[in-house]
């Protein structure tokens, strides 16, 4: 797993990095003793909602929000005059990474690129970074969701739209399970116009461009949650696993599904996750990478 922690800590927007007990992702322990793995000092410098890619050589790419908000907590600027840019770092064994490398991603137009995340796109065949946006300068305009194509994460293609419903929405994630897609967005309704505020869409469709993708539960971690966003889908082979964030409160809740077909997704108040993680990502690895981890940070 890849997190990072609050805006109220000094390094709190900056890459930790946690392990899951063998053969067990209710069951995580932060390396390093959770303090941070990757740091960065170039752009805003400060990273949030890290994402972990693994690529066909190999290698693993890691790509965040190029986003500082400690210490002025200026969320309106970061909304409607922040970077337009990502950070990257990549590996060959998850120890030693290169980077950060800065790179534009969002058109001139926009006031932000927040929660970028990349999936392989059969349809295209290359890899569709998608992140959210808003109108540069303009305080009326909502996030929605662009999308633009690259085949090494250093080229990318113009930005295009990809999903926008008139109002804000966030944090879009998908998860690949049998033949479908599952996207899962943070449903930011504004204040007095929409019934449900600050929970997680989950959707299913049959491709990750699918323009038919058809609505599962509008409103998951209702319930259990005050609210929530930073939705990161993964699985192991058998069972479905969603990481959503109680912003501002608690951070990360897990829940678990046998079929995420059905819409229903269990929440494990048990799990063991790492302390003060918030909007990240999860990889699958090895034994040996798991070992490697390990001795090369500590727990």
């Amino acid at each position: 797993m890849a997190y990072f922690r609050s805006e109220q800590e000094p390094d709190g927007e900056q890459v930790r990095f946690a392990v899951s007990e063998p053969g067990d992702p209710l069951r995580w322990t932060a390396l390093q003793g959770g303090r941070p793995v990757l740091t960065t000092g170039v752009g805003e410098r400060g990273v949030r909602d890290p994402f972990l890619v693994r690529q066909g050589d190999g290698g693993v790419l890691l790509i965040a929000t190029d986003l500082r908000v400690h210490p002025d907590h200026d969320w309106d600027r970061a909304m409607y005059e922040g970077s337009r840019a990502i950070q990257t770092w990549s590996s060959r064994d998850l120890v030693a990474w290169s980077g950060p490398r800065r790179v534009g991603i969002a058109p001139e137009t926009a006031g932000n690129a927040w929660a970028p995340k990349a999936y392989w796109s059969a349809r295209r065949s290359c890899w569709l970074v998608i992140w959210a946006s808003s109108v540069r300068g303009d305080r009326s305009s909502h996030q929605r969701l662009l999308c633009a194509p690259t085949r090494d994460f250093r080229d990318f293609g113009p930005a295009e739209s990809y999903l926008d419903p008139g109002r804000d929405i966030i944090d879009a994630g998908f998860l690949r399970h049998g033949e479908d897609w599952y996207r899962f967005t943070a449903t930011v309704y504004r204040p007095g116009i929409e019934p449900l505020r600050n929970f997680v869409r989950v959707e299913r469709g049959r491709d990750l461009e699918d323009p038919g993708f058809v609505v599962l539960d509008e409103a998951l971690g209702r319930g259990e949650l005050q609210r929530a966003e930073g939705p990161a889908a993964f699985t192991d082979g058998e069972r479905c696993y969603l990481l959503i964030d109680e912003f501002g409160l608690s951070g990360y809740h897990l829940y678990v599904a046998d079929d995420p077909a059905s819409g229903r997704w269990e929440h494990r108040a048990d799990a063991r996750l790492p302390e003060g993680a918030r909007h990240g990502s999860v990889l699958p690895i090895s034994a040996e990478e798991r070992a490697a981890l390990i001795a090369g940070f500590g727990t």
